[in-house]
């Protein structure tokens, strides 16, 4: 059996159908009951057996017995009286009508040929005049075991009743929805209940079957679960509500009212007060504060906003470098300077790493105070030393440069080669001139990478007849001059067998080829002398020169 909880949305809507008069007034609240009276009433059954018909006929009669004296009931039943029809209410909303309802309900419908005309007999009840009388509570209920239906059936009638049953509500009627038995149209119901605002806190609106969990309408399946729902459905109409009016007929008003409240902190109370609840002792929220401890928001996270919680410290700075580290300390949640940090600086060419970022002397060529060689080390150059001052590197200091190449067997502009371009060594010396015949070698000696004159070498001479060789050629007195009518016979020039008029060497020509030989005379032979004899100191004076 599903209990019968009603909610918020019940309580509001009891409130809302109660008269609001400021005079202390007592009427008796009005409920109708606008039962199901289908033929499926009689062929349906409950668990223990007896027909739905009578399961509703005996909870109804007990409700209505019970708030008698309470409570103006009125009953509408549908159809009335038969197949579709709703033409009337079957018992007038009046005093003490209990005794009047249970003898209607003695007779049972039809097992067929009455429908379920549901939107018609909410129209009913709408146009119902208790129904729209605002100086008292209006309460209905709709107990109903199927679905929209005449005959023949139309599909479009299906959610009609959600229409009509907004239209009662419209008049200040308080309407609940009881389903009963299994075979209901769930979706329907569901749509009147939570239209109504008396459905049950936390359905689901959209099941569309009797077993859907959670529906928003009450659930009956035999006598006393129905009774339950009516009962509490009683006494809510009856209960003494915060509206400022008497309900329960006591001669007070709002008395002895108390309900659960709460907050997002907490659960607590509160109390009624002249039709206002008031005064709810749940804990409220409060300004978030950095403490590490408690969620003074209740918003599920404690110290959310807070950078930090107070007194708590933490390094900050970093270690590098020059730089040192320093300390933060929380206050009100907000990290406060940080004291002893030697922080960054430019970067300079110190051999230090200034701004803390890891490197030392970036943009730097060198790091301050290191050396490194300059210069050649090669042939006549040495190397010399640069430092570091600035980030830069100096001059080269105490470097031999490389010079102008000289011959002097130095490597004097340091490319590896020494003396490249020079016929010879400086101060070397070499043999000139030849030791043939009367000649004596001489030497040579280099300077500016240049071979000297031929010095104390002497030279050939012109060959004279004398026995030796003059001219050097390795031939003594080959070609010596005699004078005239002479020859030179072992280095003497002697008259030959010739006579006087034969000359000293063979004829130069013996053209006629008679073999005689022709004797140079006068004055052409005289020229002929001197020029050989010219001819002669002319080379002498040559050699001698070289």
């Amino acid at each position: 059996m599903r209990g019968v909880l009603f909610g918020t949305a019940v309580t509001g809507l009891l409130l809302a159908a109660a008269p609001r008069a400021a005079q202390a007034q007592c009427d008796k609240p009005s409920l109708l009951l606008i039962l199901d009276k289908s033929s499926s009433m009689v062929t349906g059954s409950v668990p223990s057996g007896i027909t739905k018909w009578e399961a509703a006929r005996r909870a109804v009669s007990t409700i209505t017995t019970r708030f008698d004296e309470s409570i103006n009931f009125g009953l509408l039943v549908f159809p009335n009286p038969n197949h579709c029809d709703v033409s009337s209410v079957a018992v007038p909303i009046g005093e003490r009508t209990a005794s009047a309802v249970s003898t209607y309900l003695a007779t049972p419908p039809p097992s067929g040929g009455n429908w379920t005309p549901m939107y018609q007999a909410l129209d009913v009840a709408t146009a119902y005049p208790p129904m729209s009388d605002a100086s008292t509570r209006r309460v209905a209920v709709l107990i109903t075991d199927g679905w929209q239906w005449c005959d023949p059936y139309d599909a479009a009638t299906l959610f009609l009743p959600v229409e009509h049953a907004a239209a009662l509500r419209a008049t200040g009627t308080t309407l609940y929805v009881v389903g009963f038995g299994d075979g209901v149209d769930a979706l329907t119901l569901n749509r009147i209940a939570y239209q109504s605002g008396t459905y049950i806190p936390g359905c689901n609106p959209a099941g569309d079957t009797p077993t859907t969990p959670n529906p928003c309408y009450q659930r009956a399946e035999d006598t006393s679960s129905l009774e339950a729902i009516l009962d509490s459905i009683a006494r809510h109409a009856t209960e003494e509500f915060c509206d400022g009016i008497d309900n329960d007929c006591d001669t007070s008003t709002d008395e002895d009212l108390t309900r659960g409240c709460s907050t997002i902190c907490g659960d607590g109370t509160e109390t009624c007060s002249a039709g206002s609840w008031v005064g709810c002792t749940a804990p409220a929220p409060a300004a978030e504060t950095c403490d590490g401890r408690l969620d003074e928001d209740c918003d599920g996270i404690s110290d959310e906003g807070c950078d930090c919680t107070a007194g708590e410290t933490r390094s900050c700075g970093v270690d590098a470098g020059i730089c040192q580290s320093g300390t933060q300390t929380c206050t009100a949640g907000v990290w406060g300077e940080c004291t002893g940090y030697v922080g960054p600086q430019h970067e300079v060419c110190d051999g230090v790493d200034n701004d803390c970022d890891g490197t030392v002397d970036e943009g730097c060529l060198c790091a301050e105070g290191d050396t490194r060689p300059c210069g050649l080390d090669e042939g006549a150059c040495t190397a010399g030393t640069q430092t570091c001052v600035g980030g830069a590197w100096s001059g080269c200091v105490g470097s031999t440069d490389p010079s102008a190449e000289l011959c002097d067997g130095l490597d004097n502009d340091c490319d590896g080669i020494a003396d490249e371009g020079c016929a010879c060594a400086e101060g070397s010396t070499r043999p000139c001139g030849t030791d043939t015949g009367e000649c004596t070698a001489g030497t040579q000696t280099c300077t500016g990478g240049f071979w000297s004159d031929c010095n104390g070498a002497v030279w050939p001479d012109l060959e004279v007849c004398n026995g030796r060789d003059d001219d050097c050629n390795g031939v003594a007195d080959d070609g010596a001059v005699c004078p005239p009518g002479q020859a030179c016979t072992s280095g003497v020039c002697t008259s030959g067998d010739a006579g006087p008029e034969e000359p000293t060497h063979p004829p130069a020509d013996d053209s006629t080829g008679s073999g005689c030989g022709c004797v140079v005379t006068g004055d052409a032979g005289i020229f002929g002398l001197l020029a050989a004899a010219l001819a002669g100191l002319l080379l002498l004076a040559l050699r001698r020169r070289r």
